[in-house]
Protein backbone atom coordinates (compact mmCIF):
# COMPACT_ATOMS: atom_id res chain seq x y z
CA UNK A 1 0.00 0.00 0.00
CA UNK A 2 1.01 3.49 -0.98
CA UNK A 3 1.66 5.69 2.86
CA UNK A 4 -1.03 7.75 1.42
CA UNK A 5 -3.48 4.69 1.24
CA UNK A 6 -2.29 3.66 4.61
CA UNK A 7 -3.33 6.83 6.27
CA UNK A 8 -6.90 6.74 4.69
CA UNK A 9 -7.10 3.31 6.24
CA UNK A 10 -5.67 4.81 9.81
CA UNK A 11 -8.43 7.88 9.65
CA UNK A 12 -11.49 5.39 8.93
CA UNK A 13 -10.38 3.08 11.13
CA UNK A 14 -10.04 5.37 13.89
CA UNK A 15 -13.08 7.37 13.07
CA UNK A 16 -15.11 3.66 13.14
CA UNK A 17 -13.93 3.12 16.67
CA UNK A 18 -14.95 6.72 17.51
CA UNK A 19 -17.94 5.91 16.61
CA UNK A 20 -18.27 2.50 17.79
CA UNK A 21 -16.90 4.04 21.56
CA UNK A 22 -19.64 6.06 21.94
CA UNK A 23 -22.96 3.45 21.67
CA UNK A 24 -23.79 1.83 24.48
CA UNK A 25 -22.33 -0.37 26.62
CA UNK A 26 -25.15 -2.98 26.26
CA UNK A 27 -23.56 -4.24 22.74
CA UNK A 28 -24.45 -8.10 21.91
CA UNK A 29 -22.38 -10.53 20.67
CA UNK A 30 -23.56 -9.98 16.77
CA UNK A 31 -22.61 -6.21 17.12
CA UNK A 32 -19.15 -7.06 18.20
CA UNK A 33 -18.62 -9.80 15.42
CA UNK A 34 -19.70 -6.58 13.27
CA UNK A 35 -17.52 -4.70 14.45
CA UNK A 36 -14.65 -6.55 14.18
CA UNK A 37 -15.09 -7.75 10.60
CA UNK A 38 -15.67 -4.33 9.69
CA UNK A 39 -12.21 -2.96 11.14
CA UNK A 40 -10.52 -5.65 9.08
CA UNK A 41 -8.25 -4.06 6.32
CA UNK A 42 -10.08 -3.54 2.50
CA UNK A 43 -8.01 -5.77 0.30
CA UNK A 44 -6.54 -3.75 -2.65
CA UNK A 45 -6.58 -5.43 -6.23
CA UNK A 46 -3.66 -3.62 -8.23
CA UNK A 47 -3.91 -4.43 -12.00
CA UNK A 48 -0.97 -4.24 -14.42
CA UNK A 49 -1.00 -4.31 -17.92
CA UNK A 50 1.42 -5.36 -20.03
CA UNK A 51 4.21 -2.08 -20.88
CA UNK A 52 4.95 -1.39 -23.64
CA UNK A 53 8.40 -0.63 -24.99
CA UNK A 54 7.49 3.10 -25.56
CA UNK A 55 6.29 3.55 -22.26
CA UNK A 56 9.45 1.78 -20.53
CA UNK A 57 11.75 4.35 -22.39
CA UNK A 58 9.79 7.50 -21.51
CA UNK A 59 9.63 6.27 -17.38
CA UNK A 60 13.54 6.23 -17.96
CA UNK A 61 13.81 9.73 -20.16
CA UNK A 62 11.47 11.19 -17.05
CA UNK A 63 13.54 9.45 -14.20
CA UNK A 64 16.85 10.27 -15.86
CA UNK A 65 15.81 13.93 -16.44
CA UNK A 66 14.52 13.84 -12.74
CA UNK A 67 18.30 12.29 -11.83
CA UNK A 68 19.74 14.99 -12.96
CA UNK A 69 17.56 18.01 -12.46
CA UNK A 70 18.62 16.59 -8.52
CA UNK A 71 22.66 16.02 -9.52
CA UNK A 72 22.65 19.41 -11.42
CA UNK A 73 21.80 21.34 -8.36
CA UNK A 74 24.17 19.40 -5.56
CA UNK A 75 27.00 19.06 -7.54
CA UNK A 76 29.71 21.77 -6.51
CA UNK A 77 31.07 22.95 -10.19
CA UNK A 78 28.96 24.06 -12.85
CA UNK A 79 30.76 22.43 -15.47
CA UNK A 80 29.90 19.16 -13.96
CA UNK A 81 26.26 20.06 -15.06
CA UNK A 82 24.20 17.44 -17.57
CA UNK A 83 21.96 18.35 -20.08
CA UNK A 84 19.78 16.05 -22.84
CA UNK A 85 18.67 16.76 -26.21
CA UNK A 86 17.95 14.73 -29.19
CA UNK A 87 20.28 15.29 -31.90
CA UNK A 88 19.75 13.50 -35.90
CA UNK A 89 22.93 10.90 -35.87
CA UNK A 90 24.71 11.26 -39.09
CA UNK A 91 22.65 10.04 -42.23
CA UNK A 92 19.87 9.43 -39.96
CA UNK A 93 16.85 11.46 -39.70
CA UNK A 94 16.02 9.30 -36.67
CA UNK A 95 16.76 11.54 -33.23
CA UNK A 96 18.85 9.67 -30.51
CA UNK A 97 18.45 11.53 -26.78
CA UNK A 98 22.31 12.17 -25.91
CA UNK A 99 22.81 13.67 -22.11
CA UNK A 100 26.37 15.46 -21.89
CA UNK A 101 28.49 16.65 -19.03
CA UNK A 102 28.61 20.83 -19.51
CA UNK A 103 32.61 20.36 -19.75
CA UNK A 104 32.32 17.39 -22.68
CA UNK A 105 29.60 20.25 -24.95
CA UNK A 106 32.61 23.54 -24.24
CA UNK A 107 35.43 20.73 -25.71
CA UNK A 108 32.65 20.00 -28.12
CA UNK A 109 31.98 23.91 -29.46
CA UNK A 110 35.88 24.73 -28.81
CA UNK A 111 37.26 22.25 -31.44
CA UNK A 112 34.57 22.66 -33.92
CA UNK A 113 35.27 26.75 -33.26
CA UNK A 114 39.05 26.07 -34.08
CA UNK A 115 38.23 23.35 -37.18
CA UNK A 116 36.28 26.45 -38.42
CA UNK A 117 38.47 28.90 -38.69
CA UNK A 118 40.67 26.58 -40.45
CA UNK A 119 38.31 25.58 -43.18
CA UNK A 120 37.46 29.14 -43.86
CA UNK A 121 41.43 29.91 -44.91
CA UNK A 122 40.63 27.22 -47.62
CA UNK A 123 38.17 29.40 -48.99
CA UNK A 124 39.99 32.77 -51.22
CA UNK A 125 38.59 34.74 -54.45
CA UNK A 126 39.93 31.90 -56.54
CA UNK A 127 37.83 28.98 -55.09
CA UNK A 128 38.56 26.49 -52.70
CA UNK A 129 41.79 24.85 -51.84
CA UNK A 130 40.82 21.08 -51.35
CA UNK A 131 44.03 20.57 -49.04
CA UNK A 132 43.28 23.51 -46.49
CA UNK A 133 39.77 22.73 -46.68
CA UNK A 134 40.95 18.92 -45.92
CA UNK A 135 42.86 19.83 -43.35
CA UNK A 136 40.22 21.75 -41.61
CA UNK A 137 37.99 18.81 -41.44
CA UNK A 138 40.77 17.02 -39.65
CA UNK A 139 40.88 19.03 -37.20
CA UNK A 140 37.40 18.51 -36.26
CA UNK A 141 37.68 15.74 -33.37
CA UNK A 142 34.71 13.02 -33.50
CA UNK A 143 32.91 12.16 -29.46
CA UNK A 144 35.40 9.60 -29.18
CA UNK A 145 38.72 11.59 -29.24
CA UNK A 146 36.62 14.09 -27.58
CA UNK A 147 35.96 11.64 -24.56
CA UNK A 148 39.71 10.49 -24.36
CA UNK A 149 40.88 14.21 -24.52
CA UNK A 150 38.30 14.45 -21.15
CA UNK A 151 38.85 11.14 -19.65
CA UNK A 152 40.47 13.19 -16.59
CA UNK A 153 37.19 15.08 -16.52
CA UNK A 154 35.12 12.00 -16.64
CA UNK A 155 36.67 10.68 -13.31
CA UNK A 156 36.25 13.69 -11.91
CA UNK A 157 32.26 13.57 -12.82
CA UNK A 158 32.09 9.92 -11.35
CA UNK A 159 33.78 11.01 -8.37
CA UNK A 160 31.01 13.27 -8.14
CA UNK A 161 28.60 11.65 -8.59
CA UNK A 162 29.65 9.07 -5.92
CA UNK A 163 29.95 11.59 -3.37
CA UNK A 164 26.45 12.81 -3.92
CA UNK A 165 24.89 9.62 -4.28
CA UNK A 166 26.73 8.95 -0.49
CA UNK A 167 25.48 11.35 0.53
CA UNK A 168 21.90 12.19 -0.60
CA UNK A 169 19.52 9.22 -0.49
CA UNK A 170 16.64 10.54 -2.67
CA UNK A 171 19.90 10.75 -5.24
CA UNK A 172 21.17 7.12 -4.91
CA UNK A 173 17.59 5.63 -4.92
CA UNK A 174 16.63 7.35 -8.14
CA UNK A 175 19.84 6.44 -9.01
CA UNK A 176 19.28 2.63 -8.66
CA UNK A 177 15.74 2.81 -10.20
CA UNK A 178 17.13 4.60 -13.37
CA UNK A 179 19.27 1.66 -13.58
CA UNK A 180 16.75 -1.03 -12.69
CA UNK A 181 14.47 0.89 -15.49
CA UNK A 182 17.17 0.36 -18.36
CA UNK A 183 17.93 -3.29 -16.80
CA UNK A 184 14.18 -3.99 -17.67
CA UNK A 185 13.91 -2.09 -20.67
CA UNK A 186 16.82 -4.43 -21.69
CA UNK A 187 15.43 -7.69 -21.01
CA UNK A 188 12.07 -6.76 -22.62
CA UNK A 189 14.02 -5.33 -25.68
CA UNK A 190 15.92 -8.37 -26.35
CA UNK A 191 12.58 -11.08 -25.47
CA UNK A 192 10.70 -9.00 -28.22
CA UNK A 193 13.01 -9.13 -30.91
CA UNK A 194 14.97 -12.36 -29.71
CA UNK A 195 11.43 -14.38 -30.39
CA UNK A 196 10.88 -12.94 -33.91
CA UNK A 197 13.83 -14.70 -35.03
Amino acid sequence: MFPSKIFIHVLILSASSCLYGQEDENVDSSQESQQTTSQRPIEEIQVIGERTLLTMRNEIIREEENLYRIFNELNSHDRFDITCKEERRVFSHIPARNCYPKFFTDLRMDSTRFALGELRQAYSADGVDPVLFQLGLDKIDNDKELREKSAGDYQALSEEMLRIASENPDYLNILMKVADLKANYEAARKDLFDSDN
